[in-house]
């Protein structure tokens, strides 16, 4: 019974008819409609089931009654010890009768840690208490990654009290922790660091240790929060728009356009959407499509998304960040949100994803983004020396190109791809065939500052440009700067890339060849 299914979704679709028809049942057994009846019924439920004699009262026969089913129903073997209680309480009874037919239509569960293990109702109401007074973390983000593949209700809950009220009533996982232990995980995690919320970090971590222990379980749920950990370390991922063009292997004049939507920031879990076909001159409007169906799902949260373009060498020049959304398609994307480029061969070549992450970790270690500029096309260029600097530096994450990077000569590989199989994550450039001097002192001050701010601080680059005297309009560099930022923790194209259906993240054809 592992995989999510809930004690009181035993019956499937007829589960509300099935528990409609056990609250009337029990409503009809003679005696019950007496507040001490209720109790009395209670306390023999107790001797079996603790948990029970901590349900609510509300002196009204229905409502104590569905609150007496709604807790047998949460318990592994509730209804039959609600049948047996019965038994004892009013023997031959018609309605005591049909209620002990229905809990034996139930399927008895089976053994070990993949049922749901008694968890005392007054520690169920105390720790839900905590969960539902922080009203400022995302409740239904925590809740989709505390539920792995559980179902849930397509609308977002209310706060993390109904959370926990979804997974309270799910089966264990299949490492025997129970989903409201993996939840309270996650809450935690989003506690860390804070100052005004460290006494609730510090209860609800209390309670899932006492939890685990007294269900053997310490060391699994050590694993877990070690493994929380490894995520959290990584720089959270913003809510983004990562769209891929690969050139169709049918068609060269046609490419594969794939795209991932992250809908809400933290851990990367990009949700994969339609690919199509679409030459370049369809892209703009395909894009524009994309950004408004991302926008409807960021709609209501509150936040700052990006849009990623992860493109094949021979693309990387193509203005991307000037391609225009909304229903007049007068609007360019740069505008209103941060644009940069990614390379897709490099994330299809593994071989150099190890280096990929000792730069990007070295960059977010480091106060100021160190770059190494490049220095083809000027005299004195010694194209060995500069790339032996480059790779034999790691502090060096950063590139500056003096030019639009094109292929080499004779197949040489310029000093993009260069970097890019040094595992360089970051790189500028102006677009236009000879930069001008200004690009320079622009760049620098770019860099400035802490890395992973970068995008950011090019928006206002190019909102600037935007917005300049129209004479000053297309001479801007804002106008033509491109920048590469490219974030190996986020990858979308390759088999063992993270997120659901990792193993058909994967798209188009691989014919664009090998960075």
């Amino acid at each position: 019974m592992t995989g999510g299914l809930l004690f009181d979704e035993g019956h499937g679709a007829h589960a509300p008819e099935f528990r409609r028809e056990l609250v009337d049942q029990l409503c009809a057994v003679p005696g019950l409609d007496v507040p001490g009846s209720r109790d009395l019924l209670i306390s023999m439920l107790a001797e079996r089931l603790p948990e029970v004699g901590d349900v609510p009262r509300h002196g009204r026969t229905r409502l104590d009654i569905l609150e007496i089913v709604r807790s047998c129903l949460r318990e592994p073997h509730g209804l039959r010890e609600l049948a047996d209680a019965l038994t004892l309480y009013a023997p031959g009874a018609t309605p005591v009768l049909r209620i002990r037919e229905l809990a034996d239509s139930v399927p008895a569960p089976s053994p070990g840690p993949d049922v749901l293990p008694v968890l005392p109702e007054a520690e169920l109401r105390a720790v839900r208490a905590r969960l539902a007074s922080l009203r400022h973390l995302d409740a239904h983000g925590l809740l989709h990654a505390a539920a792995g593949e559980l179902p849930l209700p397509p609308a977002p809950v209310t706060g993390l009290g109904e959370a926990f009220d979804l997974l309270a009533r799910a089966n264990a996982r299949p490492d025997g922790l129970l989903p409201v232990n993996v939840l309270i995980e996650h809450v935690i995690t989003a506690l860390d660091g804070s100052d005004t919320h460290r006494s609730a970090a510090d209860e609800l971590r209390a309670w899932n240790d006492d939890r685990a222990a007294a269900l053997h379980l310490a060391p699994r749920l050590a694993a877990l929060r070690a493994e929380l950990a490894r995520e959290a370390a990584a720089q959270p991922a913003p809510a983004c728009l990562v769209v891929q063009l690969c050139r169709s292997g049918m068609d060269p004049d046609r490419y594969l356009l794939s795209h991932w939507r992250q809908i809400r920031p933290g851990p990367w879990r990009p949700e994969r959407g339609e690919d199509r076909l679409v030459t370049l001159a369809e892209v703009p409007a395909a894009v524009g499509e994309l950004v408004d169906r991302a926008e409807k799902e960021w709609a209501g949260r509150p936040g700052r998304p990006v849009l990623e373009f992860v493109l094949p060498f021979h693309l990387l020049n193509h203005p991307m960040e000037w391609l225009t959304s909304g229903s007049d398609l007068t609007t360019a994307l740069c505008l209103t949100y941060p644009v940069v480029l990614r390379s897709l061969e490099r994330m299809r070549a593994r071989e150099h994803h190890r280096k990929w992450h000792n730069r990007w970790q070295q960059m977010l270690d480091s106060p100021d983004t160190v770059c190494h500029w490049d220095t083809a096309g000027r005299r004195g260029h010694d194209a060995v020396r500069w790339s032996s600097t480059l790779i034999a530096d790691e502090r060096l994450v950063s590139v500056a190109l003096g030019a639009p990077p094109l292929r080499g000569p004779a197949g040489r590989p310029s000093s993009l791809e260069t970097a890019l199989r040094a595992g360089v994550p970051l790189a500028v450039w102006d677009r236009r065939p000879e930069p001008p001097p200004e690009f320079r002192r622009r760049a620098k001050r770019l860099l400035k500052g802490k890395a992973i701010e970068l995008p950011q601080r090019v928006k206002k680059l190019r909102s600037e440009a935007a917005t300049a005297a129209a004479g000053q309009r297309d001479v801007h560099v804002g106008r033509h700067l491109a920048v590469l930022f490219d974030d190996p923790n986020r990858l979308v194209d390759w088999p063992g890339s993270p997120g659901p259906a990792a193993g058909s993240a994967r798209g188009g054809h691989d014919d664009e060849g090998e960075t």
